[in-house]
């Protein structure tokens, strides 16, 4: 169940439906962004948060695991032209089938530093 619950969570936000994000949500989630020191107390500061965010983002679900009562999901996020995409990995946790709570951990895709690839330590893949 609380896969399916999170499945809907990334279909609304690949949607831009951020009103749909109430179907999943608790009204006093937690939603934690360590990166950047942030927390948004309750789903409507949330939801209104993703309603404002610059650009139009899509989603493709990359990844997801059941951990005891944890839900872990990998997700690439990316704009139209897919110029600009990140990776999240969330740590949902659920109380009666609705998001209580989220953790997200961002990181900008990019290049790995030249060095690393002239010393052929490491190599890119597709």
């Amino acid at each position: 169940m609380g896969e399916r619950v999170v499945k809907l969570f990334w279909q609304y936000i690949n949607n831009a439906d951020f009103d749909g994000l109430d179907n999943v949500m608790t009204n006093d989630a937690m939603v934690w962004l360590p990166n950047t020191k942030e927390v948004f107390k309750g789903k409507s500061k949330y939801i209104e948060f993703n309603k404002r965010y610059p650009d139009r983002w899509y989603v493709d679900l990359e990844k997801l695991y059941s951990s005891g009562e944890t839900i872990i999901s990998v997700a690439k996020i990316f704009n139209k032209e897919r110029s600009m995409s990140f990776y999240v990995t969330s740590f949902f946790k659920l109380k009666d089938d609705l998001i209580e709570e989220i953790t997200e951990y961002w990181g900008e895709n990019g290049e790995p530093p030249k060095w690393r690839i002239d010393e052929k330590l490491s190599e890119r893949y597709k």
